[in-house]
């Protein structure tokens, strides 16, 4: 049996069995949450059926997703970040399309915590030390006239929502970075959310990969899969009550109650640009490179964004769309 085969393969998450005249393809994502909400949305309103294709969505962490993606056990990977890095160091693989413009993280604060301001000699929970989270926390809490000092970042990566919530609420950490649809658990827990950290600055987030073959050789099977996955972006920026019913059939939702999915898609699409998603502003391209590849690679020249960018099918496909519309 090989990795791939091993991999989990996320029930729920509508697998569908490729019929006759429907193309099969097959998306990593790194976890089943709202982030990633756009896929089962796109399986179920039928976007993906009406380019004539059935996705078939897969749970892969980390690099392993993007081994699956050269090795062509996958078509499509959300491993942006990691995606990016490898592309970097030679991978044939590129970024296609982005989701949203900012990041979609919060910071929460724990119970006695009420704003930025009351972190001073606190300690703030991020993924990695040097990581994006950390360098954005820093940013954050400087813009609210702290220092890097004033605060102390600690590493807890890979942690659930409610490792989150009890560290927040035993005082193991008087604040952290979570989700959108986390904030809507933690302030359930009486936690307070502080900030959306995607107010800093345009930062695209949710990249989705390629491999360079197929942008060479599908073009247009490649437009194929772009277009469904930016109607779903759109359609749960502008229904997000219905993209609730989807998400509870789809994605494990856990102990949250229906509005709380409701909001939490709606602080989620607070990171989509206006009109069509997917391509990046130019300063989101030249923030992503810097923040998400050259400065945790400590790499100190420029990149070029063809380097690992390839975003000219998703350029054709805003623009078809935005005549549409």
């Amino acid at each position: 049996m090989t990795a791939f085969t091993r991999l989990w393969i996320i029930s729920g998450l509508s697998l569908f069995v490729a019929t006759a005249n429907a193309e099969l393809v097959r998306t990593a994502i790194p976890r089943a949450t709202v982030n990633y909400l756009s896929l089962p949305v796109a399986e179920v309103k039928g976007f993906f059926r009406s380019e004539g294709l059935e996705n078939e969505t897969i749970v892969i962490p980390g690099t392993t997703a993007i081994a699956a993606l050269v090795s062509g056990n996958v078509d499509y990977s959300g491993a942006g970040g990691s995606g990016m890095r490898a592309a970097v160091r030679g991978a044939p693989i590129k970024a296609i399309m982005f989701q949203t413009e900012k990041v979609t993280w919060y910071l929460q604060g724990a119970p006695d915590i009420f704003r930025i301001t009351d972190l001073k000699g606190k300690r703030i929970a991020v993924g990695t030390i040097g990581d994006t989270q950390d360098t954005l926390i820093t940013m954050l809490v400087e813009r609210e006239g702290l220092t890097a000092r004033d605060v102390t970042r600690v590493a807890m990566p890979s942690r659930s929502t409610m490792t989150t919530i009890l560290a927040l609420k035993t005082g193991a950490v008087s604040a952290a970075v979570v989700n959108a649809d986390e904030s809507m658990l933690g302030e359930k827990e009486g936690l307070h959310t502080l900030a959306f950290i995607g107010d800093l600055f345009p930062y695209p987030f949710q990249g989705f990969l390629a491999t360079d073959k197929m942008i060479a050789e599908r073009p247009n099977d490649i437009k194929r899969w772009l277009r469904p996955m930016v109607k779903a972006l759109m359609f749960i920026r502008e229904r997000p009550e219905e993209a609730t019913d989807i998400a509870f059939k789809k994605i494990p939702m856990g102990n949250m109650s229906r509005p709380m999915v409701v909001e939490g898609i709606r602080r989620f699409a607070k990171a989509f640009p206006d009109g069509v998603p997917g391509l990046p502003s130019p300063q989101g391209i030249k923030n992503v490179l810097e923040f998400d590849v050259r400065v945790p690679l400590k790499i100190k020249e420029d990149i070029p964004p063809e380097k690992v960018l390839s975003l000219r099918l998703m350029r054709e496909v805003k623009e078809e769309l935005e005549g549409k519309r």
